[in-house]
């Protein structure tokens, strides 16, 4: 990002990366800002060199999440007309992950972000550009000014080091 950091810029390209990624809801502009409130709570700086992926995986992660919980509403809803949620098994069902899974979660975000950091610069510009930005691999080799089976290399470098920071 350098110098010329713009936050309203990083903020507009992760929205429209949300609503790439968005399955019919409007939830873009919340988990944006849901994904800045974690990213500032977890004392990070906006402004860092390795913020931008790091914020994409927050991001995506809530994102996730949320059609998680959708998936489990939605479940329970249909439920009603069957059981009596205010008694049975299905009264002590949480909406919430239980705290073994967050942590789980929460380390798998860590070793990703840490996976992406540790990637050579041109590799991670790949695949970020691909990934996040949404852009073809030709369209990547134009801007990093590379061929594009390069670029074919360098993703496949990426994913496989991604795979091996999950312990794949």
């Amino acid at each position: 990002m350098g110098a010329e950091f713009d936050l309203n810029r990083l903020r507009a390209d992760l929205v429209a990366y949300l609503r790439r990624k968005d399955r019919g809801g409007e939830e873009a502009e919340d988990v944006a800002q849901e994904a800045f409130a974690r990213f500032h709570r977890s004392g990070h700086d906006v402004t860092a060199a390795d913020a931008r992926p790091l914020l994409f995986v927050i991001a995506k992660h809530i994102q996730l999440d949320r059609w998680k919980a959708a998936g489990r509403e939605a479940r329970r809803n249909a439920l009603e007309d069957v059981y009596d949620l205010d008694s049975g098994p299905h009264a002590l069902a949480s909406p919430a992950p239980r705290a073994d899974q967050q942590l789980i979660d929460r380390q798998n975000l860590a070793a990703a972000a840490a996976a992406i950091r540790a990637l050579p610069p041109k590799t991670r510009d790949a695949f970020l550009l691909h990934r996040f930005e949404g852009l073809t691999y030709r369209q990547i080799a134009g801007r990093l000014g590379i061929s594009v089976s390069m670029i074919e290399k360098h993703i496949a470098e990426a994913l496989r080091q991604l795979k091996t920071s999950r312990g794949d």
